[in-house]
C-alpha cells in the first residue's frame, strides 16, 4: 500500500513539470500611446460681428500625420474650421494610431472693423441770412478714407445719404460721417451768420459812431433801438429822411456830405442787409 501511495506521487509529480514545461506564457499587448504627448497650438482669425467668417488653424507636434477634431464633432483630415461665430471652441488632435491630445479651449472674439480706419472728414459752409432772419445756411461734408457713407448733422441722432444739409440757422452743428462698417469721424462746424454787404455795414458803422448813445446798447431813443441789425434794415426809409435829406439826425450835428452819401448809396442800392 506505501509503495502505491509512492509511485501515485510520482506520477503527480511528473505530469506536473510536463504541463509546467508545455504551458505558453501570453503577455499583454502594449499601448501605443504610452508615453505619447500630442500638444496643438491653435491660431485663429477673429469673425467680424454678426457673421460667421472667423476660423481656427491647428499646428500638431511632435510632426505626423493627424486628424482634427472640434466641439468634440467628427474627426477631419483639414486643420483649418472655416465659418466660426463669436464663441469658444474645444479642439482636438488625433494621430495615426488614435492617440489624442488633450482638449484646448480657443475663444473668438469679434474684430473691430475700424481698426486702421481713418476717416477724413472736410466741411464746407455757407452763410445763414441774419435779416431777415432765415435759415439758409448749408453744410457740405467730403469724407474721404472709407466708402457706404451716411452723414448726420445732430450728434448721431439721424443720419442721411445725402452729405449736404440745407436750411440751417446760424449756429454750431456735431456732424458726424458713419461708413458702412459703422466706423465714425465727428466734428463741430459752425454755419455763420451773413455779415452783410459792405453797404450795410458802412451805414451801421456810421450809425454806430454818430447814434450809439441814443440808439444802441440798449438805446432806443423815439422807440428805436439798431442793436439788432434788422431794425437798421427795416427803418432805412426814417435813417435817409432824417440823416440825408432832412438832416435834423443824429443830435450831435448834422452828417457831412461824405457820410450822407454812404446812406444814399445803400438806399439806392436797395437798402438791403445784404448787397
Amino acid at each position: 500500500m506505501k509503495k502505491i501511495s509512492i509511485l501515485t506521487a510520482m506520477f503527480l509529480f511528473a505530469t506536473c513539470i510536463i504541463f509546467s514545461c508545455t504551458k505558453e506564457t501570453v503577455n499583454p499587448p502594449s499601448d501605443p500611446c504610452t508615453g505619447v504627448v500630442i500638444s496643438i497650438n491653435p491660431s485663429q482669425t477673429a469673425p467680424t460681428t454678426g457673421q460667421s467668417n472667423g476660423s481656427i488653424t491647428v499646428t500638431a507636434t511632435p510632426n505626423g500625420t493627424y486628424t482634427y477634431s472640434i466641439n468634440n464633432g467628427a474627426y477631419q483630415s483639414s486643420n483649418i474650421f472655416n465659418n466660426l461665430a463669436i464663441g469658444t471652441y474645444s479642439i482636438m488632435a488625433k494621430n495615426a494610431d488614435g492617440c489624442t491630445s488633450a482638449s484646448t479651449s480657443v475663444t473668438l472674439s469679434a474684430t473691430n472693423p475700424c481698426n486702421g480706419v481713418n476717416i477724413i472728414l472736410t466741411p464746407t459752409t455757407t452763410f445763414a441770412d441774419v435779416c431777415p432772419t432765415a435759415s439758409n445756411g448749408s453744410i457740405t461734408l467730403t469724407a474721404s478714407g472709407s466708402s457706404g457713407y451716411t452723414f448726420s448733422k445732430d450728434g448721431g441722432t439721424t443720419y442721411q445719404a445725402s452729405n449736404v444739409f440745407s436750411n440751417l440757422a446760424a449756429g454750431n452743428y456735431p456732424v458726424i460721417v458713419k461708413d458702412v462698417n459703422g466706423c465714425t469721424k465727428s466734428q463741430s462746424v459752425t454755419v455763420s451768420a451773413n455779415p452783410g454787404g459792405v453797404k450795410f455795414n458802412l451805414v451801421r458803422n456810421l450809425m454806430i459812431a454818430k447814434c450809439g448813445s441814443c440808439h444802441f446798447n440798449g438805446g432806443s431813443l423815439g422807440g428805436v433801438n439798431f442793436d439788432d441789425k434788422c431794425n437798421i434794415v427795416t427803418k432805412w426809409d426814417r435813417i435817409n429822411t432824417r440823416c440825408v435829406i432832412e438832416g435834423t439826425m443824429p443830435q450831435a450835428g448834422p452828417l457831412s456830405t461824405s457820410e450822407k452819401q454812404i446812406i444814399t448809396d445803400w438806399v439806392n442800392a436797395g437798402h438791403r442787409y445784404i448787397d
